[in-house]
């Protein structure tokens, strides 16, 4: 039997201040001693170098000749360089080998709110292998790796961070750390207070006299106390006989929620599709679709007869499984994964679409949403999206320059 030959592994860490050519001299040093790479991890911090290097060797003596040499590189050079002994096999993060990304904004994240998010997730039994600040100028950006000991869900490790969001003004979001969390290509919002900054069928009903017996069933509806059905076709009879010039005169003013037409010319340009799927009317989201670009609009359609609205629906309802399949079916049809579809919302008939999709944001939601979300914004500007998406301050930067050279 061919005697497989015993292998000494030496992990090499390099601190000091950064320059060029520091690690193409310790490599000197590695192949002096004959020892192969076998694992590297350098980064620079404020100008500060960290470098590893895990070296094997079947000498036995090589841990002796790597001290020494790397002892007079040392001295050389100026660097503190340890040199340890390593055990094949000895990782003191394995296992801790269920990996999800937290991800937190905020205007700041103060030392404080910073100590009490580490002691929740020490608490969580999770180790952090990883921290990444992504922006640090109008909002405080960071990401965090982190795994456990136990399968972790993301939608658990959220609601146990919700109560650190109660006392901090701070956004969160918790994905599986896969190779689609930044390779998502299909966003798919919900209209009305998502997209839009405001209820249309609430401001129909202000048209049509009934607004405040319109909004209450709105209300009731979003929250889950009332079948979505039954509520949308009960406020769509309170319409009966609106003219449909005031239609067109509220598509005039329904204001879009702020970062959103921003939010879709980047995604735009990085090749995502955009949708809207809605539990509102199919007469605004063409309209929203055609201004703005965007790839798919679902929703409702209004009986209109001589010009008025009959206060009636045509067609299937697109209520809370409609979304989801709607979700499923645009997927299916580009070609990609659920774990590829980000999808936000804020309301009860979001609840089935957004646990669905690869990334489900809370967007100002209501805290029956939130559960079921991976994702949670409560400041009213979607742009904030792109962090969740794994884009740096400075690659937003970047991509706010590309759109305005393109829209010149």
């Amino acid at each position: 039997m061919l005697e497989i030959p015993h292998r000494y592994q030496v992990h090499v860490h390099i601190a000091g201040e950064d320059r060029p050519g520091i690690l193409a001299e310790a490599l000197e040093s590695v192949v002096q001693c004959e020892a192969l790479v076998v694992d590297i991890k350098q980064f620079v911090f404020s100008g500060l170098l960290n470098l590893s290097l895990l070296l094997e060797s079947s000498d036995s003596e090589i841990l002796h000749q790597l001290e020494e040499k790397f002892g007079v590189y040392s001295k050389r050079s100026g660097l503190k360089i340890n040199v340890y002994p390593w055990r094949p096999g000895y990782r003191p993060e394995a296992p801790y080998c269920h990996r999800l990304v937290i991800t937190v904004l905020g205007r700041r994240i103060g030392t404080i709110a910073f100590l009490e998010l580490t002691r929740t997730i020490a608490d969580l039994d999770i180790n952090i292998p990883r921290i990444e600040q992504l922006d640090y100028g109008d909002y405080h950006v960071l990401e965090i790796v982190v795994g456990g000991k136990q399968l972790l869900t993301n939608v658990d490790v959220l609601n146990a961070l919700l109560k650190f969001k109660e006392n901090f003004d701070v956004d969160i979001a918790v994905q599986e750390d896969t190779l689609f969390r930044r390779n998502k290509r299909l966003i798919v919002f919900d209209a009305d207070m998502t997209f839009l900054q405001c209820e249309v069928i609430d401001e129909l009903g202000k048209l049509a006299g009934v607004g405040d017996q319109l909004a209450a069933i709105t209300h009731k509806a979003m929250s889950g106390e009332l079948d979505f059905t039954e509520a949308l076709r009960e406020r769509v009879q309170l319409l009966k006989g609106l003219p449909v010039e005031k239609l067109e005169e509220l598509f005039e003013r329904i204001p879009l929620t702020p970062g959103a037409e921003d939010l879709v010319r980047i995604v735009k340009h990085l090749g995502y599709k955009v949708a809207i799927v809605s539990g509102g009317f199919q007469f605004f989201i063409d309209k929203l679709k055609a201004k703005y670009g965007l790839d798919y609009g679902f929703a409702n359609q209004l009986q209109i007869k001589d010009g008025k609205v009959t206060g009636e629906l045509e067609g299937d309802i697109v209520d809370a499984r409609a979304k989801e399949r709607i979700l499923e079916s645009v997927a299916e049809k580009e070609g990609l994964l659920v774990q590829q579809c980000v999808a936000v919302g804020d309301g009860a008939n979001d609840i089935h679409m957004l646990a669905r999709a690869g990334l489900g944001i809370a967007f100002n939601a209501k805290p029956i949403v939130q559960k079921h979300a991976q994702a949670i914004i409560s400041t009213s500007n979607l742009e904030l999206i792109l962090y969740f998406l794994g884009i740096s301050g400075n690659e937003l930067q970047e991509l706010r320059q590309f759109v305005k050279k393109k829209l010149r």
